[in-house]
C-alpha cells in the first residue's frame, strides 16, 4: 500500500476539542496531565511508579482468562508474566463487543496501543509495555452492537438480549455467520477468516470469552492482553472508591464542576449521575438511585436494599456493581500498572471530563493518546478522481458539494439562473406598479402570472441539471462510487465498514500493512491507497 497524508482539519474526523488538545491549548491544560508525546514518558513512567497496583491479583486474573492460549501465544504468556515485575506498565484501549470486530476502528485502536507499547520498548529498553484490550463486556447496548457491514451489506443478529453484553450466549450466532460466510466466495483467504470466525463464534461461549479468542487469532502473536474486568477478584480492588461513590457521591459534583468550565467552548459528552453505578444480577444492569429516605433503589425494578444492607452486599459480592461511563476509566487506572489511554474524539473527551475524579481518589492519570485514523483507496479509484480536477483533500467534502463542484466547473455546467430570475422579478414589479396605478385589481393577475413563470424557469433548470448529469454520468457516478468509499451514507468510513473484505484479499498481511503504516501521535491522516 502507499500512504498518503491528509491535514485532520479538512476531513472532520477529529472533533475542535481534540485537535485543540493534540495543539496543547492552554484552556485545557487543567484537565490533563501528560502532553501526547513520546517526550512525555521519561516522566510518566517516573510518576507511575509512585502509585501501587495489586500486580498478584492482576496477573492471577489474566492467567485464568488467557488460561487456553498460554501456550498458543507464547507472547501473550509473557506478557502475563511480565506484569508481575514493577517494572512493566501497560497502554491500554478500550472497545464493544462488536461481532468480527465491528467497524475498522477496532483494529486502528488496537494498532496504535501495540505499535506504542513497541516503540516505549524501543525508547525504555529498561523497562515493559504490555498492550492491553479492554473488553466492554460490562455494557448493556446490544443494539451498537448487533449490526455487521460486510461488503456494503448489513448484517443483522437477531438477538433478545437483558443484561450485560459479555455474558450473551453465541449460541444464536450461527445463522448470522453463515450469511457473512456466503459473501466470502472463492477469495484468496476465504478458508482462513472463516476458520477464525467458527472458532470464535460457533462454540457455546459468552461473547466476552469468544471476543476474547477472536481478537487473539489477530494479534495473539503480539502480546495483546485482552482483560474482561467483570470479574469479583478485581472489582474487590476497587471497593473503596465504590463505597465513596455510593456513600458520598463524589463524581456527580466534581465532574458538574468540570463541566461547566469545559462546556463554556466545548460539547459535553458525559452527564454524571448522582451515583454513577449499576447493579447487576443474572440479565439485569440497571442504576442505582438513592431514594429520599436513604434507601437505594434498582431503576425499573422493585428492588430495594437499605444502606446497611447496600454496603454488605458492596463487601462481600463486588461483582453485583459496575462502574458507568463515569467511573470506569478510574476502575481501569485502579487495577492495571497503566502509563496512556487509547481512544477516539468521543471518549478521549470524556475523559477529560474526569482528571478531578482521578485527583479525588488519589488514582493516576495516564496520558491521552488519539488512537490512528485511516481511510482505505484503491488506486485506481484515487487516479480517476484526480482526473475529474479533485484533490486528495477533497475527498472528505461529501458527494454533494463535490458533485455540485463538478457540474459548476463544465462549460455547460453553470445552470444557475439566479440573475434571470432576478431581472424577471425587476419587470413583473414594474409591470405590476404601473397597472396598479391604472387599476388596483390588476396586481393580482400580475403576481400569479410572475409566479407561473417563476415555476416554469425553475422546471426547467431541474431539466437543465437533469441533462448535464445525464451528460456527464460516468464521472458522477465515479464522484459517488468514491464518496461512498470514503464516507458512505455520510458517515466515515472507519466507523462503517469491516476489515474482513481487505483480509480476503491479503490475510494477515493486511494486519502487518497497517501497522507499518499507522503511527501512534499521528499528526495527519493516513489514507492508505491498494495497489
Amino acid at each position: 500500500m502507499q500512504r498518503l497524508e491528509v491535514d485532520f482539519e479538512k476531513t472532520g474526523l477529529r472533533s475542535k476539542m481534540l485537535l485543540d488538545y493534540i495543539k496543547s491549548d492552554p484552556f485545557l491544560d487543567q484537565f490533563y496531565k501528560y502532553k501526547p508525546s513520546y517526550n512525555s514518558f521519561p516522566q510518566l513512567i517516573e510518576d507511575r511508579k509512585k502509585f501501587n497496583v495489586n500486580r498478584e491479583v492482576l496477573t492471577s486474573e489474566l492467567s485464568l482468562q488467557h488460561a487456553s492460549y498460554l501456550d498458543v501465544y507464547p507472547a501473550v504468556k509473557n506478557s502475563i508474566l511480565s506484569l508481575q515485575s514493577e517494572k512493566t506498565f501497560t497502554v491500554t484501549t478500550g472497545h464493544q463487543l462488536c461481532f468480527a470486530g465491528g467497524p475498522m476502528f477496532f483494529l486502528y485502536k488496537i494498532i496504535t496501543t501495540i505499535n506504542l507499547a513497541k516503540q516505549l520498548k524501543k525508547n525504555h529498553p529498561d523497562y515493559n509495555f504490555v498492550p492491553v484490550y479492554w473488553m466492554a463486556s460490562e455494557d448493556h447496548d446490544f443494539e451498537e452492537i448487533s449490526t455487521l457491514n460486510v461488503f456494503n451489506k448489513t448484517l443483522k443478529w437477531d438477538q433478545s438480549v437483558k443484561g450485560v453484553t459479555g455474558k450473551i450466549p453465541t449460541a444464536s450466532l450461527p445463522p448470522l455467520i453463515d450469511e457473512m460466510i456466503a459473501l466470502f466466495g472463492e477469495a484468496p483467504h476465504a478458508a482462513e477468516i472463516k476458520h477464525i470466525i467458527e472458532e470464535s463464534y460457533y462454540r457455546e461461549l459468552s461473547l466476552a470469552d469468544a471476543t476474547r479468542h477472536f481478537v487473539l487469532s489477530l494479534f495473539g502473536d503480539e502480546g495483546l492482553v485482552v482483560l474482561d474486568a467483570d470479574r469479583k477478584s478485581l472489582k474487590e480492588l476497587f471497593l473503596p472508591i465504590l463505597k465513596d461513590e455510593l456513600l458520598n457521591q463524589p463524581s456527580f459534583r466534581l465532574v458538574n464542576k468540570t463541566n461547566d468550565i469545559l462546556g463554556e467552548n466545548y460539547k459535553i459528552q458525559v452527564l454524571p449521575r448522582a451515583v454513577n453505578l449499576f447493579y447487576l444480577d443474572d440479565q439485569l444492569r440497571e442504576r442505582i438511585v438513592q431514594a429520599p429516605d436513604e434507601h437505594y433503589e434498582i431503576v425499573n425494578t422493585e428492588l430495594k436494599f437499605s444502606k446497611n444492607i447496600m454496603l454488605d452486599l458492596l463487601e462481600h459480592q463486588p461483582e453485583r456493581f459496575s462502574p458507568n461511563v463515569v467511573l470506569r476509566p478510574v476502575y481501569q487506572e485502579t487495577i492495571l500498572p497503566n502509563l496512556a489511554y487509547i481512544g477516539g474524539p468521543g471518549e478521549l473527551a470524556y475523559w477529560l471530563q474526569l482528571k478531578s475524579v482521578f485527583d479525588h481518589h488519589g488514582v493516576f492519570y495516564p496520558m491521552l493518546v488519539p488512537r490512528n485514523n485511516a481511510i482505505i483507496i484503491s488506486a485506481k479509484q484515487l487516479q480517476k478522481f484526480e482526473a475529474l480536477g479533485f484533490t486528495l483533500e477533497d475527498v472528505f467534502k461529501g458527494e454533494a458539494k463535490l458533485t455540485a463542484a463538478y457540474t459548476a466547473s463544465l462549460e455547460e455546467g453553470n445552470v444557475n439562473i439566479d440573475e434571470e430570475m432576478q431581472a424577471i422579478g425587476k419587470a413583473f414589479t414594474s409591470v405590476g406598479n404601473k397597472l396598479s396605478a391604472v387599476d388596483q385589481t390588476l396586481a393580482g393577475p400580475v403576481a400569479a402570472e410572475h409566479q407561473k413563470l417563476v415555476n416554469s424557469l425553475d422546471n426547467l433548470q431541474k431539466k437543465m441539471i437533469a441533462a448535464v448529469k445525464r451528460k456527464h454520468e460516468v464521472s458522477l457516478n465515479q464522484i459517488k462510487s468514491i464518496s461512498q468509499v470514503i464516507a458512505p451514507d455520510r458517515t466515515p468510513q472507519e466507523r462503517i465498514k469491516n476489515f474482513i473484505p481487505y483480509y480476503l484479499k491479503d490475510g494477515k498481511q493486511f494486519i502487518q500493512t497497517l501497522k507499518q503504516n499507522l503511527e501512534p501521535f499521528a499528526e495527519k491522516l493516513s489514507v492508505l491507497v491498494e495497489d
